[in-house]
């Protein structure tokens, strides 16, 4: 993962307090509730990106045609394949 937990748990506070700064919603509860489901969604997201990007890889070096990694070709393959699969585990 590419953020610490205190740095998702700091942003997600941050988010919490700019929308009520700008009054994008209002709250029933309380603040670190909704501060501690910001943090839990972007910690699943995160996670599924990892998962996705270990996947693409490694399909991408299992293809018959061999991509240098890093070259037009393999950038351009790479990007199609992690869309379609990002698409398909965040529409769940």
């Amino acid at each position: 993962m590419r953020y610490s937990s205190a740095r998702i748990r700091f942003l997600s506070r941050q988010i919490v307090k700019k929308a009520l700064d700008e009054g994008v919603f209002e709250l029933i509860g309380s603040e670190k509730a909704v501060a501690n489901t910001i943090m839990e969604t972007m910690e699943k997201y995160f996670s599924i990106e990892d998962e996705v990007y270990e996947l693409v890889v490694e399909s991408l070096q299992k293809r018959a045609k061999k991509l240098i990694p890093g070259s037009m070709e393999w950038e351009v393959a790479f990007n199609k394949a992690y869309e379609e699969e990002m698409s398909k585990r965040l529409i769940r």
